[in-house]
């Protein structure tokens, strides 16, 4: 499924591929922090963090 996420700073959009947006593994949270070159993310009300 596809997600989008909005970068709060810079309010670019970003599209990603995860399997279970209600539910990221840690794997896709550590790809999508990369990729927006964040350290936390805000998905589904959902907190997630690098470590």
């Amino acid at each position: 499924m596809i997600i989008t996420i909005r970068h709060q700073i810079e309010n670019t959009i970003h599209k990603f591929d995860v399997q279970d947006p209600d539910k990221l593994t840690s794997i896709e949270v550590g790809a999508i922090c990369h990729e927006m070159n964040v350290k936390a993310i805000l998905v589904n009300g959902r907190y997630y963090e690098t470590k």
